[in-house]
């Protein structure tokens, strides 16, 4: 479990560039606030976040847009984001996401989780 910005984005840029390769899936999970993103298919599934401070920070990542999927509507309260990107910049995204929309503390641990 990582608790430092440095180690959590690195975590991340490692998870991400693993699932890519093996066209896998990974979730990051904040487990101070239980918030999780899951990344897959180079987008990203985002849960339960302010619509407000994700729309701010959106406009800070201009290259991750709105992308629902189109066989199907989004649950309530998910959002899904293209992330064509390469993994260090998709992993300062999670990292800003998590502090910025999730509220998360400076010192949240991060675990990623492999499926």
């Amino acid at each position: 479990m990582e608790s430092t910005p440095a180690d959590r984005r690195q975590a991340v840029v490692s998870a991400i560039a693993t699932a890519r390769r093996a066209d896998g899936r990974v979730e990051f999970v904040a487990d101070d606030t239980g918030d999780r993103v899951v990344f897959e298919d180079r987008r990203l599934r985002v849960e339960g976040a302010d619509r407000d401070r994700l729309a701010a920070l959106l406009e800070e990542y201009g290259v991750f847009k709105v992308r629902q999927p189109a066989t199907r509507k989004a649950d309530d309260g998910v959002v899904y984001l293209s992330a064509v990107t390469d993994p260090k910049h998709a992993a300062d995204f999670v990292e800003a996401l998590f502090r910025e929309v999730y509220e998360a503390p400076t010192d949240y641990r991060l675990r990623v989780e492999s499926g």
